[in-house]
């Protein structure tokens, strides 16, 4: 897809609140003549802010690491870990789905 397409979709897309894969499904279905409500749908655009990715990313790592803690039986390691993990998590999935 050219870079025109792809502006003029997405602005498409947003002007009616939905993806563009929505946007698409919608423009297809209608083209086809098919009734596909459940391809029509779409749930609203759904941004991570900078700062969340990187709390995301940070802690899929920990969890990467903390494989080999667990393998050497090093519980209290791989709790303290989780705690970590776990404190990152919540609150970003929590706020996301608030802003769904």
């Amino acid at each position: 897809m050219t870079a025109p397409l792809r502006a003029a979709l997405t602005a498409a897309a947003q002007k009616e609140g939905v993806t563009d894969g929505a946007l698409i499904r919608r423009l297809v279905a209608d083209a086809l003549g098919v009734e596909a409500e459940t391809d029509r749908a779409s749930a609203p655009r759904v941004r991570i802010p900078p700062a969340e990715l990187e709390a995301l990313a940070t802690a899929v790592r920990e969890i990467g690491a903390l494989h080999q803690a667990a393998a050497l039986g090093r519980s209290d390691e791989v709790l303290a870990g989780l705690d970590r993990v776990r404190a990152v998590l919540i609150p970003v999935c929590v706020g996301l789905a608030r802003a769904a």
